[in-house]
């Protein structure tokens, strides 16, 4: 099966510094394309949309086109919330289901695309997650109030893979701001499936993420 992908790219990268972290250098490239060009090498996805803030959208659309080609399909303004800026791309894609993938995510492997791709097919949709190694502690105000096992805890990773109309419909019918798309289906009743993630496979949120990313594709020997 192939699918069309959505990069969402729409955020502020507060968390980051000055800089917008997408169009960050990252060995050569905005950080973005790293990202693009792992979905333009899955065999599973056969177009590729970008979410983006709306200033950026013409610098947006200028690295789609050069990274993928003729997969690129579109660069569309972004909304408040991420799950309003999800929707605004599955609004221009078409497949029944969709790959969504965070743009700050440029470690992705296109191994890891398919693999996600071929389990949400058994479902509503498929995400890839990786086993927790810190112990996690539930707070309120600096108490804490629970401790949940860690051997039950996975962290979501992206892409993750939504039947295109169910994610809709749950998302309409959402009465919270989630933050990731595994969330809108499950609160509706929807099963989502799992895969294992890759360690390496980490969204760069911070200066120090940067750093991290640089020194991996360089092992990868992706300079």
């Amino acid at each position: 099966m192939q699918v069309d992908a959505i990069v969402v790219a729409a955020g502020r990268s507060t968390r980051f510094g000055t800089k917008d972290k997408l169009l960050t250098d990252l060995n050569g490239q905005p950080l973005i394309a790293w990202s693009l060009s792992a979905l333009a090498k899955a065999s599973s996805i056969r177009r590729v949309a970008i979410v983006g803030r709306t200033e950026l959208l013409e610098t947006l659309e200028a690295i789609g086109r050069e990274v993928l080609g003729e997969a690129f399909l579109a660069v569309v303004a972004g909304g408040t919330r991420r799950q309003d800026s999800v929707e605004a791309g599955l609004q221009t894609v078409t497949s029944d289901y969709v790959a969504i993938h965070d743009g700050a995510r440029p470690l992705v492997t296109p191994s890891l695309i398919n693999a996600c791709v071929s389990e949400a097919q058994k479902a509503a949709g498929a995400i890839p997650v990786a086993p927790v190694t810190d112990t996690i502690k539930e707070v309120e105000g600096a108490i804490i109030v629970g401790s949940p096992k860690r051997e039950r805890l996975r962290a979501a990773q992206t892409p993750q893979v939504v039947h295109r109309q169910a994610w809709l419909e749950a998302a309409a019918i959402s009465m919270e701001e989630e933050t990731d798309d595994a969330a809108i289906l499950a609160r509706a009743g929807l099963q989502v499936r799992t895969v294992d993630g890759d360690p390496t496979n980490l969204k760069v949120t911070r200066l120090v993420d940067l750093t991290l990313a640089q020194a991996l594709l360089i092992e990868r020997g992706l300079e």
